[in-house]
């Protein structure tokens, strides 16, 4: 919901305008068992007041925005676009929890390790050694009815090429939060790499898996915070109707910003946080990029508490020296934690995946190793569609070949052994 005020003016001030994330303060959402559409609507109810606590705010202060306050409902705030004095004084007011500069966070950069070519045999088909690597081959053999059907998988990036012969047919929702274009299209690459890698009919895990693609990053490859939560938001209700069951069960983020070594409260990315809070909270599992930064620690939001973290490994089974390296250490209130990261680790080099064009190329990245991650989520929940959040984790963690390090995460996925889990798990009823 967009909510228009009229333009640039501030308490009097003709200062400069930056754009800020409000967080409203709000009485803690009893989830229960709400299923993902109820909780929905109590996102967007609760949200309500506060939007019209801040019209008022705005109106009773003589204060003008510039643009448009955009409702945030899934991390209950709102956008808006003031004078440093005016979030200063915002952030005084008794229903607000916290005023946060918009900023803008890059995509995680792949480094391209083939030339791009017009199929998968001038790249090199060797480049599919991660599906090999996964298990694909056991699971095709055992589980052939094991392919993604069934199972749609969010994806946050730089767009897709849809009717890539490897992809077309399986994009069923698209939308650009950078230039509002209707029509798929992806003017980076990265995007389609990505899609390619999860539901590719050569090159991905679960070919026979839908995609909803989110367009956050431009050819440049930067997006706002604002603009990242607004599509985290329309991933949770792709339709804007909450009754309808559209939303992905995973989701993947290819993407993230580094952060210094040290200790980090976690109210500097708080609306990360409460974004990723709500996509478990209704049902949905968050996988992240680890980051390329070669070292400790993982990025942001890769490292934040509660997501799927993914590193990197090559062909000989060793962590990329790409890969970003826990631990990450967190405040939460008065509580220092120390994370593990990544939490898994999987294939990231010399990855061959589709490209805008009907091509293919072979890339490098933590961003490489997330998608098999994601496409091996997706056939878990093809083989059992009832597990919860948590428990996709923990299948992921027990069946990982085992490593337990701030290198490898807890061990390198296998999506053979975790769809095995996940049948035999639903054999026993769970």
């Amino acid at each position: 919901m967009k909510l228009p005020i009229a333009a640039l003016a501030f308490l009097g001030l003709s200062g400069f305008a930056d754009q800020y994330v409000v967080l409203f303060k709000q009485a803690e959402i009893a989830v229960g068992s709400l299923e993902h559409g109820a909780y929905t609507q109590v996102l967007q109810e609760s949200n309500k007041k506060s939007i019209s606590d801040l019209e008022n705010w705005i109106s009773r202060n003589g204060i003008r925005s510039q643009g448009q306050i955009k409702n945030l409902w899934l991390v209950r705030g709102a956008t808006l676009n003031v004078s440093v004095e005016a979030a200063n004084k915002l952030k005084k007011e008794p229903w607000v929890h916290g005023v946060y500069l918009d900023k803008t966070r890059p995509m995680l950069p792949p480094k391209p390790n083939s030339p791009v070519g017009s199929s998968l045999s001038e790249v090199g088909e060797a480049g599919t050694w991660g599906l090999e690597k996964m298990g694909l081959a056991q699971i095709r053999e055992e589980f052939p009815n094991i392919d993604g059907t069934g199972v749609s998988v969010g994806i946050l990036d730089t767009g897709v090429q849809s009717k890539h012969p490897e992809i077309s047919g399986k994009v069923t929702h698209f939308r650009d939060f950078i230039n509002s274009i209707a029509n798929d299209y992806d003017d980076h690459g990265h995007g389609t790499h990505v899609a390619g890698t999860i539901a590719g009919n050569d090159v991905g895990l679960a070919p026979k898996s839908k995609i909803l693609m989110a367009k956050i990053f431009g050819a440049a490859g930067g997006g706002k915070d604002s603009t990242i939560i607004e599509a985290m938001q329309w991933q949770f209700d792709p339709d804007g109707d909450p009754t309808t069951a559209d939303y992905p069960r995973v989701i993947n983020n290819s993407w993230g910003a580094d952060i210094e070594e040290g200790i980090h409260d976690i109210e500097e990315f708080l609306p990360y946080h409460l974004a990723i809070q709500a996509w478990i909270n209704g049902g949905i599992i968050p996988v992240f990029a680890a980051g390329n930064s070669g070292k400790s620690p993982n990025g942001m939001p890769g490292g934040l508490p509660d997501v799927v973290s993914v590193g990197a490994i090559n062909a000989n089974s060793e962590v990329a020296d790409f890969s970003s390296m826990g631990p990450n250490l967190w405040k939460i209130g008065q509580t220092i934690i120390t994370l593990m990261k990544p939490d898994v680790s999987a294939p990231g080099v010399a990855i061959a995946s589709s490209l805008p064009g009907n091509k293919y190329a072979e890339w490098d990245g933590t961003s490489m190793a997330t998608p098999h991650v994601s496409g091996a989520i997706a056939l878990l929940l093809q083989a059992n569609p009832k597990l919860t959040v948590a428990e996709v984790k923990q299948l992921l963690l027990e069946t990982s070949e085992k490593k337990a390090d701030n290198q490898f995460g807890y061990g390198i996925v296998n999506a053979y052994e975790l769809v095995k889990a996940g049948i035999q798990r639903k054999g026993k009823g769970l």
